[in-house]
């Protein structure tokens, strides 16, 4: 009897501390959102061939909720400029802090991104692994290579 009493006292107390867990901000509403996404792998090569993008917001989801991170939390600008020999340059304030090669290929999970794109390293070590959303002025990276899922979106410059 005391144990059965035990563990419904241990529910109990798990569950009012659940409930007493902050919501998430469903207000906080993405800074820019893409109703048309590419979905043909010539059409995102084209249009990340010789372009610039600008970080806008990261988005990490984590057992304690969502984190937002923009330019103006963070006290830095970020930004991607891709080359038609399939590199992209990461710029942190204007300087270069990484140069990648990069290739992209049609998603198996369609509910993460459209495209999947590895980013190589100098030293031929895949460096990163996202999925990736195309769009004409959009451009969102979703990393889910560690236990946070972290969505980050660029803007066209």
């Amino acid at each position: 009897m005391k144990k059965s009493f035990n563990f419904i006292l241990l529910l109990c107390t798990f569950l009012s501390l659940m409930s007493c867990k902050e919501d998430k901000d469903d207000s906080v509403e993405p800074l820019i959102s893409c109703q048309n996404s590419v979905t043909e792998l010539a059409e995102a090569n084209n249009i990340l061939s010789e372009s610039s993008w600008e970080w806008v917001e990261s988005r990490t989801q984590s057992r304690g909720g969502e984190v937002v991170t923009t330019p103006q939390t963070e006290g830095k600008t970020r930004s991607l400029n891709f080359n038609l020999g399939q590199s992209v340059e990461e710029l942190e304030n204007g300087q270069a802090i990484n140069i990648w090669q990069y290739r992209i290929d049609i998603s198996n999970d369609a509910l993460l991104g459209a495209f999947n794109s590895v980013w190589i390293d100098a030293n031929g070590n895949i460096g990163r692994n996202y999925h990736i959303d195309v769009c004409p002025e959009s451009l969102k990276l979703i990393d889910t290579s560690t236990s946070l899922m972290t969505v980050t979106i660029y803007k066209k410059k």
